[in-house]
């Protein structure tokens, strides 16, 4: 069995990974690698996961390992989202893989990503500062719930592997997304047969929010195929930012998921995540408003079919 390989296509990210990659090197994009590819990155963004499965031989291990190299193309190619989406479904993949190992090897892979790890009993021991660069933002992450002496954290096997699982997407978002002019023909055509999936916006229910800005409220269920900046920085960058009080990661967040159901009816628009960051950011440190209904009528009544707001 060759050792590198099987390390390469349980962990696409790796040194032996790259290792296969060079070795098999072409100048040419190669059918089979681009559709498993495809499905590879489809499987990710609409079920969020990708399913690791043991592989029985050298041939299937290298279609892994190839085929991570044209998803990583592919989802570039489709948007900031679809990158997102990819990443942590393969994330994941690599993280259930991990999960199946041996300790050593689990030593082994955290070490390669410069994560510096011991066992200790049925503990796996790790500096003090390695784990506070890379622990979970979550409550049972924080150090007052670890184990922890001179200097040194002590963690269960899963703990270990949740810590991992974020290393991994760090590393496999590593050079993502790849910018499109550095994409070949045939993957920007196969990314166009991959449709992100649409997602519920969920808002949470706050009290207080103005009745004068309910009609936004319905717009959010309503997508536009046009004229969508307008609605960005005029009515929803402020609205998000300053009526509903989001942060302006929450509210960056929901607008996009916004955008995406727009896209939906056309996809041809140059509103992007960064746009609308900034006008978020703009609204928040301006303190803007956004516009009134009738105000909205005036500006946007060519776009907005306002009698469905009710």
């Amino acid at each position: 069995m060759d050792l590198i390989l099987d390390i390469a296509y349980k962990y696409p990210f790796s040194n032996e990974a790259k290792e296969v990659v060079k070795r098999h090197e072409s100048s040419r994009i190669d059918p089979k690698y681009l559709e498993l590819g495809r499905l590879r990155v489809n499987e990710g963004i609409t079920k969020g996961a990708i399913e690791f499965s043991e592989a029985s031989d050298d041939e299937l291990k290298l279609d892994y390992v190839i085929s991570y190299v044209y998803a990583r193309m592919i989802a570039s190619a489709i948007s900031i989202a679809a990158v997102e989406r990819y990443v942590s479904a393969e994330a994941k993949r690599s993280a259930q893989a991990l999960s199946f190992e041996k300790t050593e090897n689990i030593i082994y892979i955290a070490n390669e990503l410069g994560i510096k790890v011991e066992q200790n009993g049925e503990l796996f021991a790790m500096p003090f500062t390695i784990y506070l660069s890379n622990m979970p933002k979550s409550d049972e992450y924080r150090l007052i719930h670890q184990k922890l002496s001179n200097g040194i954290v002590y963690l269960e096997r899963y703990k270990l592997i949740r810590i991992l699982e974020l290393a991994f997407t760090k590393a496999i978002h590593t050079g993502m997304p790849i910018p499109k002019e550095n994409l070949p023909r045939e993957v920007i055509e196969v990314s166009k047969t991959i449709k992100m999936p649409v997602e519920e916006i969920k808002i949470r229910t706050k009290k207080g929010v103005d009745e004068r800005y309910a009609w936004i409220e319905k717009l959010l269920a309503h997508p536009l195929p046009d004229f969508r900046h307008r609605v960005v920085n005029l009515i929803l960058a402020p609205y998000f930012a300053n009526v509903r009080g989001f942060s302006e990661e929450e509210a960056t967040k929901l607008i996009t998921q916004y955008i995406e159901k727009c896209k939906e009816l056309n996809p041809n628009t140059r509103v992007g995540e960064s746009y609308i960051a900034y006008q978020v950011r703009y609204a928040k440190r301006k303190g803007l408003k956004p516009l009134s209904l009738n105000r909205a009528k005036e500006l946007l009544g060519g776009i907005i079919n306002f009698d469905e707001l009710g």
